[in-house]
């Protein structure tokens, strides 16, 4: 529960501050792909020394993320079309932005290297689960999720998708940000790994 509310409370600072429009740029060091399986895939460029690395959070949530009234009618939280979209600001949730539950939420405890490509719901050597026991995932058709991490500075963007997304990647390509500013799109991998790197 701990970890829970602590990942939760990342999250809301995170894309709360990717959301505002006078906050600093946050950096594209995060994109989301699929692998040979059609299974989603974390991508995520660390930067900074072993000690910097090895503090790196990376969680899954879904968006708009549920509060306790949002649980209760789960059709408030979609459109007529049943298509989950985000609220104009993740501040008006007030106190229940904050009861978010992650899908999948790992930390990178002896893990070493900058470069990852972690199969979402899956834990790396190097890496610890945060849930105990692990939870399933299982990603739907109709939900929009939010990739994101917590680590040193410079601090990667939180990536936005539906499955829908994912289905329009090619091989050699992710879901990912061409820079600071703008939405997430289809780039390839090339791309991002040297954004990536340019970022750090």
């Amino acid at each position: 529960m701990v970890a829970r509310t602590a990942a939760a409370t990342i999250t809301a600072a995170l894309v709360a501050g990717s959301l505002a429009a006078c906050s600093p740029a946050d950096e594209p060091l995060l994109a989301v792909g699929r692998d040979t399986d059609g299974r989603p895939v974390a991508h995520l460029y660390l930067c900074g020394d072993r000690h910097t690395a090895h503090s790196a959070t990376l969680y899954l949530n879904p968006w708009p993320p549920p509060t306790p009234s949002v649980a209760a009618t789960p059709s408030a939280a979609a459109t007529s079309s049943g298509t989950a979209t985000p609220p104009s600001s993740p501040a008006s949730s007030g106190s229940d932005w904050v009861s978010m539950g992650d899908l999948w939420s790992i930390q990178n405890s002896t893990g070493i290297g900058n470069l990852w490509a972690i199969p979402m719901g899956t834990t790396p050597d190097g890496w610890r689960d945060e849930f105990d026991p692990p939870r399933p995932l299982a990603l739907t058709a109709t939900g929009r999720y939010v990739l994101g991490t917590w680590t040193g500075a410079p601090q990667p963007r939180p990536v936005f998708f539906t499955l829908a997304d994912l289905d329009k990647l090619k091989d050699g390509e992710v879901w990912g940000y061409p820079g600071r500013r703008g939405d997430a799109l289809v780039i390839t991998l090339k791309a991002f790994r040297d954004k990536a790197a340019d970022s750090c």
